[in-house]
């Protein structure tokens, strides 16, 4: 499995744009790098060796995906637009949810994921990050928990208060949880699921 950290790339530019009130009014953001803001491409470079093994997809094709489809946006990447150009270029089934049953399906069938992680709001303590996060979801376990590959992985990542017991790592780059850990994360993203499966 191929496994990507976003934060060893903290020299390699990827350009995000701040969306004005139009389309038409787009301006330069700041110079942002894979390290500060590339979780979603990681993520999705992730999905590709796992659905295409044999594939090159790299760091460069998934950037210039993100910027044709304008999906480089404030300070990372517009899911929403990027899935389905990434879906059209690796020739991909794709679909998005906030269906956690479609996600297991997805898994069970053959697929892999990338979950909009949403961080700390009220109430809520986040698992896998305390803002907006993408992190890819590889498979399920035979006991019922989701694997997931954090591009901004670390060991001592989820020890902090309100989350150590939730997210076990499984190996160095591999990390296990409940599917409801999975959800409450998500929520309320717009999506919290993008699905992917070979055709």
């Amino acid at each position: 499995m191929k496994y990507l950290n976003q934060k060893t790339y903290p020299h390699w530019l990827y350009i995000t744009r701040q969306l004005c009130d139009k389309e038409e009014d787009v301006i330069k953001g700041k110079t942002t790098t894979i390290s500060s803001s590339g979780c979603g491409i990681c993520s999705a470079i992730m999905v590709a060796h796992r659905l295409l093994p044999n594939c090159e997809f790299d760091l460069t094709d998934a950037i210039n995906i993100s910027y044709e489809a304008k999906a480089n946006v404030k300070i990372g990447t517009d899911y929403q637009r990027f899935a389905p150009a990434f879906a059209e270029k690796l020739d991909l089934d794709f679909e998005k949810t906030n269906d956690p049953e479609r996600l297991r399906y997805c898994l069970r069938t053959g697929g892999a994921a990338v979950a909009h992680i949403k961080g700390n709001r009220e109430g809520h303590v986040g698992a896998f990050s305390t803002g907006g996060h993408y992190i890819a979801v590889i498979s399920e376990e035979r006991d019922g928990r989701i694997a997931t590959m954090d591009p901004s992985f670390r060991p001592d990542k989820y020890d902090k208060e309100g989350v150590k017991g939730l997210v076990e790592i499984k190996n160095d780059v591999v990390t296990l949880c409940d599917m409801q850990v999975l959800v409450d994360d998500t929520a309320p993203a717009p999506y919290s699921f993008y699905l992917f499966w070979r055709k």
